[in-house]
């Protein structure tokens, strides 16, 4: 019975939601608070068990965290982590923390995947998909990653160029490497914790000895943090989309959409293909063009968003080597983390929902446990059971 409360407190938009689902489905009569009380106990235990398993892992010697290939254990062919953020509301006063006054706060996701691929000789897929040149996708995709854009941009002016990019578009990227097994971990711990956490997750599923690795990220410095500290081993890539999404803002900014469209084309394969350093003296050009943005400036004024893209695709450069990375048969897009973080956020985010830190922080390793293709929920409930006797000690009057 404690597994279907937990199951349904987790799955469910709400308790008061998990309530009436355990009643209707399963003919259960359960407070919402008391699904609330036993969700967060849970929740508690299993993140008490992910510390422990962290500070043993710390405990570890340097060699053999950095070991080659472990036999006793499964090596995976390729691996990918990738880490971003989420969103959700925490209950309480700020005042004197040094934090924002809203009650928004950053919650931290990373995706631990393993792949099936070959590596070729030769770039699998030379030529940017037509999904990345249907211009009415591209806005709204670049709108969705809450990117600045030039005023102007509509879809009714950019309808005759939407065209080419809806035609012969393929169900399968060439080279494009198979998935096999997700796992998910997520917190409200800060950036410098949460990498341990992570590190540790790899570690148990034997990532380090993998002989094709890749670390995953937008340019969010505190994720870069996190590989340059945990993951310095792996190959280092930028999403694609979120480079795209400069791109296409600095190819678009001051100029007509079919003027713009044309030099966003031919940047975004030269992109494609790995050789973004080659657009950069471009760049620099189109600022020096239209000048310095001042200190008070818009964010979609064509001077900002060039001065933006300059400054972001010039840092993330060395992790933009995409036609390398599909040769090795690399993921390049964080879409696996960004899925899983939309997941997470439809049981924790909401105008009207409003967390304790204890509670954000059961709920969200709870929703990563059930998320997870590797069944951490199935060993902890096996465990607990084995580990309860039964019985009921009591103790002797005088």
């Amino acid at each position: 019975m404690q597994q279907k409360v937990v199951h349904a407190g987790v799955h469910s938009v709400s308790y008061l939601q998990a309530s009436r689902d355990l009643a209707e489905l399963s003919e259960l009569s359960v407070p919402p608070k008391q699904v609330e009380r036993l969700t967060q106990r849970v929740g508690q235990e299993r993140a008490t068990q992910r510390n422990a398993a962290v500070a043993a892992y710390q405990k570890r010697p340097l060699m053999e965290k950095d070991a080659a290939a472990d036999l006793s254990r499964p090596c995976p062919q390729v691996a990918m982590v990738s880490v971003d953020g989420g969103r959700l509301q925490i209950r309480g006063s700020t005042a004197g923390t040094g934090e924002p006054s809203s009650h928004w706060r950053e919650s931290k996701v990373a995706a631990l995947e393993t792949y099936l691929s070959v590596e070729s000789a030769e770039d699998p897929d030379p030529h940017v998909p037509r999904c990345f040149l249907d211009l009415g996708r591209i806005i709204k995709l670049v709108r969705g990653l809450g990117h600045a854009l030039p005023p102007g941009l509509d879809d009714a002016a950019l309808e005759g160029g939407t065209q080419a990019g809806r035609s012969r578009r393929r169900s399968v990227r060439p080279g494009r490497p198979q998935r096999l097994v997700r796992s998910v971990v997520a917190s409200r711990l800060a950036a410098s914790e949460f990498g341990v956490v992570v590190a540790q997750a790899a570690w148990a599923r034997n990532f380090f000895a993998a002989k094709r690795r890749a670390f995953l990220g937008d340019g969010q410095a505190a994720n870069w943090t996190i590989y340059r500290e945990h993951f310095s081993k792996f190959e280092a890539i930028l999403d694609f989309v979120h480079a795209l999404s400069y791109v296409f803002a600095a190819a678009m900014a001051g100029r007509s959409p079919v003027e713009g469209f044309a030099i966003y084309v031919r940047w975004i394969q030269i992109v494609w293909s790995g050789q973004v350093a080659t657009i950069l003296p471009e760049l620099e050009s189109r600022l020096a063009e239209l000048g310095t943005p001042p200190a008070k400036c818009s964010d979609s004024d064509p001077r900002c968003l060039v001065f933006q893209s300059l400054r972001y695709l010039t840092n993330n450069a060395p992790r933009m080597r995409y036609d390398l990375y599909r040769r090795k048969g690399l993921p390049i897009m964080t879409s696996a983390v960004e899925s899983t973080i939309k997941m997470i956020n439809r049981r924790v985010k909401g105008s009207e929902k409003f967390w304790s830190e204890s509670g954000a922080e059961a709920i969200l390793q709870l929703r990563a446990d059930y998320l997870s293709e590797t069944e951490p929920m199935k060993r902890f409930w096996e465990q607990r059971q084995n580990e309860a006797d039964g019985l009921r000690t009591y103790r002797r009057t005088a």
